[in-house]
């Protein structure tokens, strides 16, 4: 028995139609037929019955899927890890790359793993993906888009980056308002965080004096006592300026969802295990 009418097994079972599987396997839908016929013949029981709902598992043919899709899903992942000539090509941001991909290298050690691509929104990464430029990044409150593998790697918030000799800058956390009532460092317009700022100043009526820079930029010019900033919680707890106090928001009013994004279910399996599980 080989491997490729397990696969085709699984796969058929997945979509419940011979012409669906066909489609995904780019397979034609007789060969389809033809090896299920062979692998019933090797199990010695049928797989499939027809039903007005499409193809159904019997009872043997769901137990037989239920024990050997998560076996064929490991093996895949060892192969992926140990094809190293294949390169990944990672798409990134300038903060990512700073402040959460390095502290898995270790993990990536034994592929090929490379950024070849910086932006400085995440969400610029996806025609990339969509043209096959990179194969997977990290894109910001995105949850899925149509033809690519995406799911959720992890929930970053932000915090309040507070001037040292600001009153404020004792408690043990803030709130919005509280924020408001001094000049707001944001980042550039377009960017989620900006829109997100803008609309709840907008809502709530604050008139805040507002200050646009990027992101890299914001705790230097909090030290020097010009306003308040909102810096992400990976970003936060690795860097150190003189004169800037970090502190939660109260109600974690700010926060962003972050989905690993890959051109392939295998692929985004693979990284998932790799990039996960990970604190800041």
């Amino acid at each position: 028995m080989n491997l490729h009418k397990l696969n085709y097994f699984i796969e058929i079972a997945k979509q419940r139609s011979y012409t669906k599987a066909s489609k995904k396997l780019y397979v034609s839908q007789p060969a389809l037929s033809k090896q299920m016929k062979l692998l019933e013949e090797e199990m010695g029981f049928p797989l499939f019955t027809r039903s007005a709902k499409g193809l159904e598992l019997t009872e043997k043919g769901l137990s037989l899927y239920r024990d050997i899709e998560p076996l064929l899903n490991q093996l895949d992942h060892v192969v992926h890890q140990y094809q190293n000539h294949d390169t990944i090509r990672f798409g990134s941001t300038p903060l990512l790359s700073s402040y959460f991909l390095h502290k898995h290298y270790h993990k990536l050690e034994y592929t090929n793993f490379q950024v070849t691509a910086i932006e400085d929104d995440s969400q610029d990464l996806i025609p990339l993906l969509k043209a096959n430029e990179i194969d997977a990044a990290i894109v910001q409150d995105i949850q899925s888009v149509k033809g690519l593998s995406s799911t959720l790697l992890f929930e970053d918030e932000f915090l309040a980056a507070i001037p040292s000799n600001s009153p404020i800058a004792s408690q043990s956390s803030v709130t919005l308002e509280e924020c408001f009532t001094q000049k707001q460092i944001i980042p550039p317009k377009g960017t989620s965080l900006h829109e997100k700022l803008q609309h709840i100043m907008a809502k709530n009526q604050f008139k805040s004096d507002v200050l646009e820079t990027h992101y890299q930029a914001m705790a230097g010019i909090v030290s020097l006592g010009t306003g308040i900033a909102y810096l992400p919680e990976m970003m936060a707890k690795q860097i150190e300026y003189r004169g800037v106090t970090f502190l939660p928001i109260k109600g974690r009013p700010l926060k962003r969802d972050m989905y690993l994004y890959a051109i392939t279910p295998s692929m985004l399996d693979f990284l998932f295990d790799k990039l996960s599980n990970e604190s800041f």
